[in-house]
């Protein structure tokens, strides 16, 4: 369990008034410290966040927490989160606000009023970290929701729902453009045949802002259930609302079959039962169906674990299978033709281990920037091919999760 300093004392993150004495240090402004670690001082500062408290770590410190502790995080220069930490995600400790900038509009413009004109066709925005590109919001969400974290204690208990509830939670905080993130936001709440006429209402008030306001776009997060002919084009059904479908002209179904047809194979050959998840802007028109402009997809495995290629999926697997505790990194706006670490192990002892893809055939630019990866202290480092077996963890590293309303950052 998880455990702190939480003003004059010890406490444990589920025991009885953890939550009081963090609200009492919040109205104190005094930080609380983690004590994952006996011989540093690692703070936390503490935001206030819909009605909860947030004991989040300061930025750049997460390589200093034991790796089995749930604050730790790999160097952020080992994933793509290092390229735009600072200029797409800016945080703010002083009030607990994370700024984003998208490298995609958020309101229709007269230049705008063709959707197909302006749907991003790459996974990235002019390959920079000035501005988060489609995919790299959905990294970025999926990475803060800790849904990128694996221990062996969360199989069969993620789902949805879960998936629903952090997602909406990670976007809590955020803001772009001055607007907060979550009032953009669209994740479709979990489908129940009980409830179906309630869930409807629900969807719809969410979705009123949109209609009211014909310039507004929002963002989409769901799960694809599947993708059909459409009469002018095609439409993509959304799993939990299938009755809502989101329409794509046929110029922008052949792009998106071009663009994501990896992606596509990927997700439509996984025996796991994988899904594929869809972000996407949105606007509603007239009719009340949704329209389409810019979207990125990412498949992920069962376990709600994104991954990039057959390879990526192949370790994944792996480390869920060995009932290893891991965290997937994720690239965000970075190109695919630069090395991240594609998972970090954290139960390796007292330095977690980055894992990195083997290319079979030399790649001087990749391998260049993967050897220069692979200098950096306090972590170790390891390549993998399929076949190759994982570092071995050690005994005794338990990952800590913190209990209660509030959460671990």
């Amino acid at each position: 369990m998880q455990r702190y300093y939480v003003l004059d004392r010890e406490m444990a993150a589920g025991e009885d008034g953890f939550e009081a004495m963090v609200a009492r240090a919040y109205t104190l402004k005094q930080a609380v410290r983690c004590l994952c670690r006996r011989d540093i001082a690692l703070d936390l500062y503490i935001a206030h966040r819909h009605g909860g408290h947030v004991l989040s770590r300061w930025p750049g410190t997460g390589p200093r927490h034991a790796p089995h502790c749930d604050h730790y995080e790999a160097p952020d220069h080992l994933t793509g989160l290092g390229q735009v930490l600072g200029s797409a995600i800016v945080d703010d400790i002083d009030n607990g606000v994370t700024t984003l900038k998208f490298g995609f509009p958020l309101s229709k413009g007269p230049a705008r009023a063709a959707p197909a004109s302006f749907t991003n066709d790459k996974p990235d925005v002019k390959a920079t970290g000035q501005r988060l590109s489609m995919r790299g919001m959905l990294h970025f969400l999926w990475d803060r929701a800790q849904l990128t974290h694996w221990h062996p204690r969360m199989a069969g208990k993620r789902n949805w729902y879960i998936v629903r509830r952090q997602l909406l939670n990670a976007a809590l905080g955020c803001k772009v453009r001055g607007d907060p993130l979550a009032q953009r936001l669209f994740v479709p709440e979990t489908f129940r045949l009980d409830d179906k006429d309630a869930i409807a209402g629900r969807q719809d008030a969410e979705l009123a802002i949109a209609r009211s306001e014909p310039g507004r776009i929002m963002i989409l997060i769901g799960e694809i259930r599947s993708i059909e002919s459409a009469r002018y084009g095609e439409k993509i059904l959304i799993k939990h609302m299938p009755q809502r479908p989101f329409l794509m002209d046929a110029d922008m179904a052949r792009r998106f079959h071009k663009r994501f047809a990896a992606e596509e194979e990927l997700w439509r050959s996984d025996d796991r039962d994988g899904s594929l998840i869809l972000a996407a802007s949105f606007s509603m028109g007239a009719s009340g169906l949704a329209q389409i402009f810019e979207m990125s997809v990412m498949p992920v495995t069962r376990e709600w674990i994104p991954y990039e290629g057959l390879e990526e999926r192949m370790l994944v697997t792996q480390a869920i299978e060995e009932k290893r505790h891991f965290v997937k990194g994720m690239r965000v706006n970075l190109g695919l033709e630069m090395p991240i670490a594609s998972l970090t192990l954290t139960d390796t002892g007292g330095e977690a281990t980055a894992v990195y893809l083997a290319h079979n055939l030399p790649e001087p630019r990749y391998d260049e920037a993967l050897e220069q990866l692979m200098r950096t202290q306090g972590v170790q480092h390891v390549t993998w091919r399929p076949g190759d077996r994982l570092q071995s963890a050690q005994s005794g590293t338990t990952p800590i999760m913190v209990a209660g309303t509030s959460t671990a950052h």
